[in-house]
Parts: C-alpha cells; structure tokens; sequence
C-alpha cells in the first residue's frame, strides 16, 4: 500500500511538473511604448512649418504592431498602421515582414494620398536592411464618385531602407543613419531617398530621449525637385512594459 502511494504521489508530481512546464511554454511576452516628438523643418516651398509625431507600438512574441500620427501648421496629416512579423534565423538575426497602410491629407490642397506597402528585411543589432514593393493613389478629398475624372495611382514602387546602429539597437543609448524613400509618415519614389540622423539616450527605466535630423525632397505629392528640406525632430519616448 504504502508503494503505490509513492507511485500515486510521483505519477502526481510528474502530472504537476508536465502541466507547469505546458503553461510556462504558453506565456507570451508582451510590451508596449509610446513616443512623442515635436518637429520643426524649413523648405523652398513651405518656408517654416512645425508640427507634432506621436508613435504607439505594441509588441506580441515575435509580432510588432504601429499606429503613427502626425500633424503640420501647414494643415497636413498623416496616419499609418504597420504590421511587422519576425523570425529568428541566426544569433541576434532576424527576417521580418513588413505590411503598411499609410493615408496622408494636404488639407489646403483638398487632397490626399494613400498607400499599401509591403516589404521583407533582415535585422541584426547593428544593421538593418529591407526592401519591397508600394502602390500610391492620389485623389480629391470631396471626390464625386459619379464624377469621370480618375485619381494619380502609381501602382508600382519600389521601397528600401538600409539603418546602421553604432552601438547597437537595444543599447542604452545609440547614434544611428538610415537612408531610404520611406519613413513612418511619407512614402518618396525610388530615386528620391531621404538621409536620417538619429539619436536614443535611456535616462531612466522607462524613458528616453529621442532625437532626429533629417534631410528629405521637398516637393509636394512626390514632384521631382531640385530642392530638399530639412527637420529636427527631439521628443520622448515612454516604454509602458
């Protein structure tokens, strides 16, 4: 009697172990963070101009999941969602797959423009490359659908982003490039890049401060110009887990 008991007591713990072990493999990880800059910039068309980014990511195991918002003096907005999926396929590397739907309105214009965009990268913790595919349709924000005036759509693009970290992506503080004809807020033509320099410094826990200066066309809706711009943004960032 006082056997099987043993067994019963070990076949218990065996169930308890095999049990606690199926549910540490189902915990997700889970984060969240929140960004905030302000931006000023100056072009040959606009002159100066200032504005507002906000950019919420909420991160699921390996899926990153964005919402970007932004607002110009210039009554220009912009919003985006961005779904990135990623797979680890080496030592601190990673494929991912990136899917965008991106609107930006020209309010004085009485336009607006929207964007799908899809792409693939490779992510190491000092470098990041992607490249792939956008299509644009550009139209009247009061458009009479009965109306026989058809929309601009660019149906094919190609899209690109090359990001260099000097010391590293999840480091404590960092100075990085990118060079690309994309951004959270615009979508440029293949031969119109724009040049980021961007900086990160963790100063507590959850806080950062964050800071870009780039230099991108300044032509309205994607016009081939001589001219580019510049804008500074600096901001926080606010990591909720």
């Amino acid at each position: 009697m006082r056997g099987k008991k043993r067994h019963v007591f070990l076949l218990i713990l065996l169930l308890s172990a095999t049990f606690l072990e199926a549910q540490e493999g189902q915990k997700h990880t889970v984060a969240a963070d929140v960004t905030a800059m302000g931006l000023v910039g100056y072009n040959h068309t606009l002159k100066w101009y200032e504005g507002v980014d906000l950019k919420g990511a909420f991160h699921y195991d390996n899926i990153d999941f964005g919402l970007n918002l932004e607002a110009l003096t210039k009554d220009i907005y912009s919003i985006g969602i961005t779904v990135r999926p990623s797979f680890e396929v080496c030592r601190n590397g990673f494929v991912f797959l990136d899917g965008t739907m991106h609107s930006r309105i020209f309010n004085n214009y009485n336009t607006f423009e929207f964007v799908y965009a899809g792409s693939v990268g490779f992510r190491m913790r000092h470098f990041s490359a992607q490249a792939g595919v956008f299509s644009r349709t550009i139209d009247a924000l009061d458009r009479d659908w009965h109306s026989t005036d058809s929309p601009v759509t660019e149906p094919f693009n190609l899209l690109y982003k090359v990001k260099a970290s000097l010391m590293g992506f999840d480091h404590k503080w960092d100075v990085y490039l990118d060079a690309g004809n994309f951004n959270e807020f615009e979508y440029e033509r293949m031969w119109e890049p724009i040049f980021t320099i961007g900086g990160r410094f963790d100063f507590k826990d959850r806080w950062s401060i964050v800071a870009e200066e780039m230099l991108k066309p300044a032509g309205q809706f994607h016009g081939t110009v001589k001219y580019y711009e510049e804008v500074f943004r600096i901001g926080i960032k606010y990591r909720l887990k």
